[in-house]
C-alpha cells in the first residue's frame, strides 16, 4: 500500500512550502533487517537507477559513537524542467548533497537536501524524515518532507516539479527495496 499526499502548507508566517507524506508497506521485511542493510553498497547501486536520478553517489559514511550513522550522497536529478520554471531554474540547480542521519533508537532517518549551486542554496530548502515502524512481521515506512522554493510566483511551480520527480522515484523505489532485501534475506538464511 502506498499513500501519496502532496500539498501546500503554511509554515511560520507567509512562507509557503510543499509538504508530502508517502507510506509504503514491506510485509516480509522485518525492521531489524531493513535497518541492518540501509544504504548497503548493492542497494545504492540499485537505487541509482531510479527514474528521476541521473546519478546518486555515496560521498561519505560516518558511524558515530552514539550508534547513529551519517551518509552524504551527491545527487544529480533528472527530468524536464517546466518551461515556466526555466527562467529561474537551471540544470546545475538539480545537483545537491543529500545528507542523512539514521538514529536506530528512533527507527528514523532524518534527511536534508543541500544544493551545490549557490543560486539554488539561496532559494531551495528541503528536509524530512523516514520513519520505520514494525508492522506484524514486516515494516511500514512513512516518509514526510517539505520542499520550499523561495521565488515569488514561480516557487510553487518549481516545488511541484521537484515533488513530482520525487514521486516518480518513490513509485518504483519500494520494488527495488523488496528485490534487494529478498536477496539479502535469502543469502543470510543460507
Amino acid at each position: 500500500m502506498m499513500v501519496n499526499a502532496f500539498s501546500a502548507a503554511k509554515k511560520r508566517g507567509p512562507v509557503m512550502a510543499t509538504t508530502f507524506t508517502l507510506e509504503h508497506s514491506f510485509p516480509d521485511i522485518p525492521v531489524e533487517v531493513f535497518e541492518k542493510h540501509l544504504n548497503h553498497p548493492d542497494l545504492i547501486k540499485m537505487l541509482d537507477k531510479m527514474p528521476a536520478f541521473r546519478s546518486r553517489d555515496l560521498v561519505s559514511k560516518t558511524d558515530n559513537a552514539d550508534g547513529s550513522t551519517l551518509w552524504r550522497f551527491k545527487v544529480v536529478a533528472g527530468g524536464d524542467i517546466p518551461a515556466s520554471a526555466r527562467k529561474v531554474m537551471s540544470e546545475e540547480m538539480l545537483t545537491w548533497h543529500e545528507d542523512t542521519k539514521f538514529v536506530p533508537a528512533e527507527h528514523t532517518i532524518y534527511w536534508t537536501i543541500v544544493p551545490l549551486a549557490q543560486k539554488a542554496a539561496d532559494i531551495l530548502a528541503s528536509k524530512g524524515i523516514w520513519k520505520l515502524i514494525p508492522s506484524g512481521r514486516g515494516t511500514r515506512r512513512i516518509i514526510e518532507g517539505t520542499i520550499n522554493v523561495k521565488i515569488p510566483l514561480l516557487g510553487k511551480v518549481v516545488e511541484q516539479f521537484l515533488a513530482n520527480e520525487l514521486k516518480r522515484n518513490y513509485d518504483v523505489e519500494p520494488d527495488i527495496q523488496r528485490t534487494f532485501y529478498k536477496k539479502m534475506m535469502a543469502a543470510e538464511a543460507g
